[in-house]
């Protein structure tokens, strides 16, 4: 009987042991990039971007901000996850942030926003985040993708900026 509770305790201390091995040679930094022309100008999706406060009510996937200043702010997702903000940059084409992530993580996003000929924008999002711990990495990898992220973002970015500025159909 203690030959097999030994062995049984070997087995799972070596499985954790390779589930750490595994999750220290996953890279801890992951980027997920989308882009997309939108028929707004950057100028209209700056103002949705940074209308911090409304965002619980066009994304889905939070409960709620928290606003301390104008460049720093707190998210709270539907799965409690609390995740803190800061504006580091912000010009007529670019807005960046950085991030930080109550679930372990932390990261930079950034907002690209190109003027088209036609009046329109080339959004182009990009977010790339970092998690430091090996158990984090593989269950980043199971459960998060950060582009399908991304792209969600920007759907619900697009969308809330079509019906804040409808253009004229004449």
């Amino acid at each position: 009987m203690m030959k097999l509770a030994f062995w049984i305790i070997g087995g799972l201390a070596g499985l954790a042991a390779l589930i750490v091995v595994v999750g220290l040679l996953l890279p801890a930094t992951r980027t997920g990039q989308v882009d997309r022309v939108v028929e707004a100008t950057p100028a209209q999706l700056k103002a949705v971007i940074l209308d911090k406060a409304s965002q619980p009510y066009w994304r889905p996937d939070l409960a709620k901000v928290e606003v301390q200043s104008a460049t720093t702010w707190t998210e709270t997702t539907r799965r409690g996850e609390v995740i803190t903000f800061e504006l580091t940059a912000q010009t007529e084409q670019i807005l960046q942030m950085r991030f930080k992530s109550s679930y372990g993580y932390h990261g930079q996003w950034e907002g690209r926003l190109v003027p088209t000929p036609s009046g329109g924008t080339h959004i182009f999002v990009t977010e790339q985040a970092t998690t430091p711990s090996p158990i984090g990495r593989i269950m980043s990898r199971l459960f998060f993708d950060p582009k399908a992220f991304a792209q969600a973002y920007l759907d619900a970015l697009v969308q809330e900026t079509t019906r804040r500025s409808p253009r004229d159909a004449s």
